[in-house]
């Protein structure tokens, strides 16, 4: 009885280290780095929204913008004008706050049926997964805020229609996947319907879909989306709106790619995942075990999650253009598996489970060697407070790794505590240098103060200037003015922005301008020039 009660207090321990790690590998350096990838679009979307005050249609460089609707932008703006900055950090906050909050709705989701120790890890797994922790973790995309919202009526669809509240499972999982449909588009309507129609017809309930609840789902969704459809139809039109939605959420098709890559594709798509989404998907190799696999088939709450996580996962199994971050709100459902499989592995100790557990060490002692490199690496052996930090780091993981030793059945707790001393020394150290090395500040800094320079004078792209969201979210930042594009040259009181090209094209007609600022911006490294009226 001691020996439970003492591997219980180390187990909390262990869990209340996390719990003060997890803030330090979340927020350190998270504004450091100029917005990449897609961030910029995100950013100037929702700058362009407060700069014009119009929160309806959404534009970039003043033209509308219907990739995507504009929940995730209404997001952005509120910790905007709670914070009163628009910086990286900000732009960033709202990723990670939703991470933590979809780590609290896995816990509540699945706690009943694991405990809440094993719905925590399966938080964890999720928060911890390579692809999030050292990428998606640390950008401002729409990504895990909008898995947030879906995932969260996948749980709501379980607990709901097992207590047979089907009015409130209908109207609730309904309206989630409105909102995920104002965020992302059309992929929430096929989450919502395969979802519905697998779980419901492996539930013996598939007659719930033709009663006066599920009508009233959809009203709600239809109520909340027309909504909005309504009040964007006093400023524009619809004509491009679906179109443009349907061929952002079409990835069956890979115009790039060939029938072979297809074909590629769909043999390579499981090695990716499971690469993508390490180290927990080692825990695959408990299901060759079939007595596990038994277990599993006769509990229903985690048929549940192999019902939706297989019947969503198809369409981006076989869709060319598939990006690893689409499928958030699906892993959660993995490792709810996955950690419902180590829990019965457990009991037997069988082959199986021993080579998870060696690899979870092997992963503990690799990822605490690896904090040794930033002592050796000439880009951050110099940087402040490196031999202070990595060698505590490093402590606090080789001591994560000795008690491996002693208390296999904690290894992927004290796994967790590794990785994220090996995040705390990325985001401290790694990002440093990045910054420091890669030419994306110096890309920044040319913009914003081509930016400060134009705060008096109303600033046009002149004709086909090459001209990316970067640029366009840093120079509407410091200008507070929605940067348009032009082919026409009006009076002395505009700036222009131009490239080589259209210097050349125009020079006729920029007679008496004169080149005030010369900055380089990332696309295709292309050189613009700020033209200026002399006096």
């Amino acid at each position: 009885m001691n020996g439970l009660k003492d591997k219980s207090i180390l187990s909390d321990t262990i869990l209340i280290i996390i719990i003060l790690l997890l803030p330090l590998a979340l927020f350190t350096n998270l504004g450091l780095m100029p917005l990449i990838s897609d961030e910029p679009t995100r950013a100037v979307v929702t700058l362009e929204m407060i700069l014009s005050e119009n929160f309806i249609t959404p534009t970039i460089n003043g033209d509308f913008y219907y990739n995507k609707p504009p929940l995730f932008n209404w997001i952005l703006a509120g910790f905007v004008k709670v914070a009163g900055v628009e910086n990286e950090f900000i732009f960033r906050l709202p990723t990670v706050i939703s991470l933590l909050l979809m780590g609290l709705a896995i816990t509540l989701f699945a706690r009943k049926a694991l405990g809440w120790r094993n719905a925590v890890m399966a938080a964890l797994m999720m928060i911890t997964s390579a692809r999030i922790l050292f990428w998606d973790s640390f950008q401002g995309l729409i990504d895990i805020t909008y898995s947030l919202v879906t995932f969260t009526g996948f749980a709501l669809l379980y607990h709901l229609s097992q207590r047979r509240k089907w009015l409130l499972m209908f109207t609730a999982t309904y309206a989630l996947a409105a909102a995920g449909y104002l965020m992302k588009g059309l992929p929430s309507i096929a989450f919502q319907g395969i979802s519905l129609l697998a779980w419901l017809s492996y539930d013996k309930q598939f007659r719930k879909l033709f009663s006066w609840q599920h009508l009233a789902g959809i009203l709600t969704f239809a109520l909340i989306t027309g909504t909005y459809y309504y009040a964007y139809l006093q400023t524009n039109t619809l004509d491009d709106v679906f179109s443009t939605l349907f061929d952002q959420s079409n990835r069956l098709s890979d115009k790039k790619g060939t029938f072979l890559s297809w074909l590629l594709h769909l043999v390579t798509f499981p090695f990716e995942m499971i690469y993508e989404f390490a180290p927990w998907t080692i825990l695959l190799l408990l299901l060759l075990s079939k007595k596990i696999r038994i277990a599993l088939y006769t509990d229903k709450f985690i048929m549940f999650n192999l019902l939706i996580f297989s019947s969503n996962i198809i369409i981006y199994w076989i869709s060319a253009d598939m990006r690893p971050r689409y499928l958030f709100m699906l892993f959660p459902l993995l490792f709810v598996i996955l950690v419902k499989a180590w829990s019965l592995s457990a009991e037997s100790r069988n082959n199986l489970r021993k080579i998870t557990d060696v690899v979870f060490g092997v992963l503990g002692l690799l990822g605490t060697a690896s904090l040794l490199y930033y002592l050796f690496w000439d880009e951050t052996n110099q940087l402040q407070g490196v031999w202070m930090i990595i060698p505590l780091l490093f402590i606090i993981a080789g001591s994560a790794v000795w008690l491996m030793r002693k208390h296999v059945p904690l290894r992927m707790l004290l796994l967790i505590i590794v990785m994220l001393t090996v995040r705390i020394a990325f985001s401290m150290f790694n990002l440093q240098a990045r910054y420091n090395s890669y030419p994306d500040a110096g890309y920044r800094q040319g913009e914003i103060t081509a930016g400060q320079l134009i705060k008096e004078c109303n600033t046009y792209v002149l004709g086909d200037t090459p001209f990316n969201h970067d640029a366009s979210f840093y120079i509407a930042r410091e200008s507070r003015q929605i940067i348009r594009r032009t082919w026409e040259i009006s009076d002395s009181g505009t700036c222009y922005i131009a490239d080589e090209k259209n210097l050349a094209t125009f020079a006729d007609r920029l007679e008496g301008y004169e080149i005030i600022h010369t900055f380089t911006i990332k696309l295709s490294e292309t050189r613009l020039f700020l033209l200026k009226k002399s006096l």
